[in-house]
C-alpha cells in the first residue's frame, strides 16, 4: 500500500471570527484582497513548510480562475440555448438571469435581421465545392483576425457585411485590431450594428467607407475600456 497523505489542516472561519484577528494580521490580509470587496467566508489553511504554503497558494489562484472561467463558459452556453430557443418558436425558458434573457433575445434578433454566411457557404460561394475542406478559406480569415464570427449553437456564422466581393474587407481587419482585446465576437457584432456618436449616429456597419472615421470610433473604444 502507498503511504498515507497527512490531511491539511483547515479551519472555516465567518467574518466576526476574522474581525477578532489582530489588527496588524488583518492589515497584511486586507492587502491582499484587491478588488471585489471583503469575503463572505474565509478559511484558514495551514501548511507545514513555506514550499508546502507557495503550492497551495498557486493552486487555490488556478482554482479561482478556473472557476471563473466555467462561471462564464456555463453562461455561455445558457444564453446559447435561448437563441435557439427563441428562434425555433418554442416556449422561453425560465431562467434565473434577466441579463441571459435579454441577451439571447438581442442575439437571435440579430440573426433574424442580419445575413450571415457560415463556412461552408463561403466556401461554396468562392470555390463552387471543387475544393476539399469546407471550412477554408472562411476559418483561416477568423484566425487571422480578417473577420469575425459569431457562435450560434455549435455554428460560427460569419456577418455578411465584413464581405465584398466574397473576400474580406480589408477595414474590418484594421478595425478588429484596433477593438479592445477583451470583447468577445458578439460584442463586436453588436458594436458594428449600433449607433455611434463618433460617426454622427452611424453605425460603424454602415460607415464603412468612412475608413478613417470607423477605426477612430474603435480607437475611442479601446480608449474607454483601458481609461
Amino acid at each position: 500500500m502507498g503511504e498515507l497523505v497527512e490531511p491539511i489542516p483547515a479551519v472555516e472561519l465567518t467574518p466576526d471570527e476574522f474581525e477578532n484577528f489582530p489588527s496588524r494580521v488583518r492589515e497584511r490580509i486586507e492587502t491582499t484582497e484587491g478588488p471585489g470587496g471583503n469575503p463572505g467566508q474565509w478559511l484558514l489553511i495551514g501548511a507545514r513548510s513555506r514550499e508546502q504554503g507557495v503550492v497551495m497558494r498557486r493552486v487555490l489562484e488556478t482554482v479561482g480562475r478556473i472557476a471563473e472561467q466555467r462561471r462564464e463558459a456555463i453562461t455561455e452556453r445558457h444564453i446559447e440555448t435561448l437563441v435557439d430557443l427563441y428562434l425555433e418558436g418554442e416556449e422561453r425558458a425560465d431562467v434565473d438571469r434577466e441579463i441571459e434573457r435579454d441577451n439571447a433575445e438581442l442575439r437571435a434578433r440579430y440573426l433574424l435581421e442580419t445575413k450571415t454566411w457560415t463556412a461552408a457557404g463561403i466556401h461554396e460561394h468562392m470555390h463552387g465545392g471543387q475544393s476539399a475542406n469546407p471550412s477554408e478559406p472562411a476559418s483561416r480569415w477568423r484566425r487571422e483576425k480578417k473577420v469575425f464570427a459569431v457562435r450560434a449553437g455549435r455554428a460560427q456564422l460569419f456577418p455578411d457585411f465584413q464581405f465584398a466581393d466574397g473576400r474580406p474587407r480589408p477595414v474590418i481587419a484594421d478595425v478588429l485590431k484596433r477593438l479592445p482585446d477583451d470583447m468577445t465576437p458578439w460584442q463586436i457584432a453588436f458594436w458594428f450594428r449600433g449607433g455611434n456618436g463618433w460617426l454622427d449616429g452611424r453605425s460603424p456597419e454602415e460607415a464603412l467607407d468612412d475608413r478613417d472615421g470607423v477605426l477612430k470610433a474603435a480607437d475611442r473604444l479601446r480608449e474607454t475600456a483601458i481609461g
